[in-house]
């Protein structure tokens, strides 16, 4: 199931590859098809560099194929950490835009954002916890944060616990902003492209 969803996904990108050219945004999809730690993602949409998923744990974090349901799946016993490590756009802006939402087993006891350089002011903007199959008990998380300014990369570490902790996916999308005047240039580059596309 998961493949398929993976495909329909790169179809997806590739039909609307002009909505992800836009300066400053990336997005990545972890499906851990494999046992490969750190994971670089199944889907990755960020022509920053390489982003990957770091899973450790007390005693060795397992890779199971297939778990209560889910393919591909990332489990430990008592508790599991999840680190990833996003590049960004190297050009200074004012803030940078993240959205993140992982499928996992167990409760969040802990997270943090760090951004590189050290120093930027990160606010979470909106957490959220669904169970979304409540006879195995998955949830999904779903959070967004805010960094100003836009670091070079940031660091994402979120800890599940409990009898099994778990990680079946996660997805992360981000966007660098702009000052004003530069949104307002690209705006108007892009009408008048558009203008003369429909001249000639």
């Amino acid at each position: 199931m998961k493949k398929l969803i993976i495909i329909i996904a790169v179809v997806v990108a590739l039909a609307g590859g002009q909505a992800w050219a836009l300066p400053g945004e990336t997005f990545q999809w972890w499906t851990f098809e494999d046992d490969e730690n750190p994971a670089e993602p199944e889907i990755n949409l960020n022509p920053y560099g390489p982003a990957t998923a770091t899973i450790t744990a007390a005693a060795p974090p397992e890779w199971i194929a297939t778990l209560l349901g889910r393919d591909g799946v990332w489990q430990a016993e008592g508790s599991e950490q999840i680190a990833l490590n996003v590049p960004n756009q190297m050009v200074p802006n004012p803030y940078k835009e993240i959205w993140i939402e992982i499928g996992f087993l167990g409760d969040l006891t802990g997270f943090s954002v760090i951004p590189t350089p050290f120093g930027g002011i990160v606010q979470q903007t909106s957490r959220s916890i669904e169970v979304v199959d409540p006879i195995n008990n998955w949830k999904i998380l779903t959070a967004s944060y805010r960094i100003e300014p836009n670091p070079e990369r940031e660091r994402l570490c979120y800890i599940f616990s409990g009898d099994i902790a778990a990680v079946d996916y996660v997805k992360v999308s981000t966007v660098c902003v702009p000052e004003p005047l530069t949104i307002s240039l690209l705006g108007f580059g892009g009408l008048m492209l558009w203008r003369r596309r429909r001249a000639a």
